[in-house]
């Protein structure tokens, strides 16, 4: 069971995050919480005094003051690198926004509108798509845009959270401050104040990693939207297209409840061929085969996470030479253990 720290470390970082934030006026709790799975109400009620934190609250300021110190994250005046690509003088022009390897794609504003919608309507929602499609990063992006305009926590599921309700409400009272349950005896109780809190401090929940979830968990994640949409909560599901399937396939009665709850689907592909064009172009790669781009295309089936890794090895064994088929070839294996070849 996880305890509350003693109050002289809790006071010892309360008050280094007040002088922070005193020197830092453009700052908020939202800002400090969008780094952290805190809720912005959790940093606001540390920061005021009103409740100390366990390790987990502790850990997790700590590291944002002292990656916010060092420069790595809440630079003042932030990042702004927009890069505009324009594909053809007749067709209208597109955005692609930069932030190191960061892009905006159709994949990243799909998964903002749903996030915007679910939280705007207290709606559940459900965004599926292939693993690397880049749905935790577009989760981060969106994040960081509404920091100080919306309140969200943001649970990642693991093999023990996904198994076991006990283990999963605990962590989610320990991100809002409350105390976790210490055996399946004191689940209830911790449940029912985190409905009690959410209510109170009604925010946005996003829950990623849900593909392999119980469906005996996600039962609680739709007992715990149950009891608190009226008063403001939306929930967004994230997860691989199996769930999707799941929750579609109508087999799984365990799931019929939260299927019939939800508001919007979003089922993702991730990126375009001409998306997938001005990123490369945008990264510097430009003396690229055709028959090579086809195939590099249909290698990376969309995932933003293959394309940054085959570009990373590109510009750095490839740099200034022709992209050909055979190149393309030797980067599959070399990177994700596939065997293809240009007549594919």
């Amino acid at each position: 069971m996880t305890r509350q720290q003693p109050a002289e470390a809790c006071d010892a970082l309360r008050g280094e995050l007040r002088e922070f934030m005193r020197q830092r006026p453009d700052l908020s709790a939202d800002s400090i919480a969008q780094y952290t799975t805190l809720a912005p109400t959790t940093i606001r009620h540390f920061s005021a005094g009103t409740m100390n934190g366990g390790n987990a609250v502790l850990e997790q300021i700590r590291t944002v003051l002292d990656q916010a110190r060092a420069g790595d994250i809440l630079t003042p005046g932030g990042p702004n690198n927009t890069v505009t690509l324009t594909e053809d003088a007749s067709k209208r022009v597109r955005k692609v926004r930069q932030r190191g390897t960061f892009y905006e794609t159709q994949t990243v504003t799909r998964i903002g509108e749903t996030l915007d919608y679910c939280n705007e309507h207290a709606s559940l929602g459900v965004i599926t798509g292939d693993f690397g499609l880049g749905k935790s990063a577009a989760v981060a992006e969106w994040r960081r845009k509404a920091a100080g305009k919306t309140d969200c926590v943001v649970f990642l599921f693991n093999e023990f959270t996904s198994a076991n309700k006990v283990e999963f409400i605990s962590l989610l009272a320990l991100m809002f401050g409350l105390t976790p349950a210490g055996g399946s005896a004191n689940a209830g109780r911790v449940f029912r104040e985190v409905c009690s809190h959410l209510r109170k401090n009604p925010c946005l929940l996003i829950l990623d990693q849900c593909e392999m979830v119980r469906p005996r968990v996600l039962q609680v994640v739709r007992q715990v939207w149950d009891e608190t949409s009226e008063a403001g909560v939306g929930v967004v599901i994230l997860a691989q297209q199996i769930l999707l399937a799941r929750m579609l396939g109508g087999k799984m009665i365990d799931l019929g409840a939260l299927t019939s709850r939800v508001s919007i689907w979003a089922a993702l592909t991730g990126l375009t061929r001409s998306e997938m064009a001005s990123i490369v172009r945008q990264e510097g790669l430009v003396d690229v085969d055709a028959d090579a781009f086809d195939l590099w295309h249909r290698t990376v089936g969309g995932s933003m996470r293959r394309l940054m890794r085959s570009l990373d090895l590109l510009k750095a064994k490839h740099a200034g030479k022709r992209i050909t088929a055979k190149t393309i070839t030797g980067v599959a294996g070399h990177l994700f253990g596939m065997s293809v070849g240009g007549s594919e």
